[in-house]
C-alpha cells in the first residue's frame, strides 16, 4: 500500500518487458485496525470473536481460511 499525498508520484522500470499494475485510489478510512494471523478487524473485541468462530469452525474451513 502507498498513501500519495498532493504531487507524490511512482516510477516503475519493467525492463524491455510489458508490466500490469493494479491500482486502486479512495480516501483513508481513518477506522482502527486490529489483527491477528490471517483476521483483520476493527476492534479487539471483534477480533476475538473472530478468532473464537474461526477455532470453532470445521477443519475443512479452518484450512481455507489458513491458505491451505
Amino acid at each position: 500500500m502507498v498513501l500519495f499525498d498532493d504531487g507524490d508520484s511512482v516510477t516503475i522500470h519493467a525492463g524491455d518487458e510489458p508490466v500490469r499494475l493494479p491500482a486502486n485510489s479512495g480516501n483513508p478510512s481513518r477506522k482502527p485496525v486490529a489483527w491477528y494471523g490471517p483476521i483483520v478487524m476493527n476492534t479487539q473485541e471483534e477480533l476475538r470473536i473472530a478468532y473464537e468462530e474461526l477455532q470453532k469452525a470445521p477443519s475443512s474451513r479452518c484450512a481455507a481460511a489458513a491458505g491451505e
